[in-house]
């Protein structure tokens, strides 16, 4: 009789540990990936982060950019790092902030950052609510030499009207940012008071 109860309690554990084994296998079979999308040209990810902060600092130790975004997926086959919905700060020398936003960016190992898809270019002034953007498709911006450059149409738009052209050069440690060519612009006209004033 003892020899019976004992097989079915080793009957009852082996149904119990199938069970469970089925169980577990259900769950990891009805969870989806967390990163369902794979772009098949750059080949099978070696990792992506979520959520990702970077921070760039140069010799001294004083912050040159910071790069946030929802996703970053590095790909080895291409060495390949890919951001989606990156938003770049650069902090000059002297003290100009640049603030560059866009859907997509990439890096390639090469000094260029490569955004693409509605980009933004603000510079921020902690001393001004004067907040102009330059917004085109393409940008490369050189971590090396701190430009950003885009042979693609660019507008300019301020409070005081809209510019637009094609090509656009910014050196960001020093401010200095020219639309190359095809030079359009269209303002506002001043206000009466403020013309007698003039």
């Amino acid at each position: 009789m003892s020899g019976l109860s004992s097989l079915r309690k080793l009957a009852a554990l082996l149904a119990l540990m199938g069970l469970g084994a089925l169980v577990v296998w259900l769950q990891e079979f009805n969870q989806t990936a967390p990163h369902a999308r794979l772009p098949k040209e750059h080949g099978e990810p070696e990792y992506f982060v979520e959520q990702a902060h970077l921070t760039r600092f140069d010799a001294q130790g004083l912050r040159i950019q910071t790069l946030k975004s929802i996703e970053v997926t590095h790909y080895p086959d291409s060495d390949i790092t890919l951001f989606e919905a990156p938003l770049l700060h650069h902090y000059s020398p002297e003290g100009q902030i640049w603030r560059v936003v866009a859907k997509h960016a990439e890096y390639s190992g090469e000094n260029d950052i490569y955004l693409e898809n509605k980009v933004v270019i603000t510079p921020l002034n902690p001393d001004s609510a004067y907040l102009p953007e330059f917004l085109t498709e393409r940008l490369w911006v050189n971590s090396l030499t701190n430009q950003a450059h885009t042979p693609d149409l660019v507008d300019f738009i301020s409070p005081g009207g809209k510019t637009t052209g094609q090509g656009f050069q910014l050196f960001m440690d020093t401010g200095q940012a020219e639309i190359q060519q095809e030079v359009k612009g269209h303002y506002l006209p001043l206000p009466a008071e403020q013309e007698t004033k003039l």
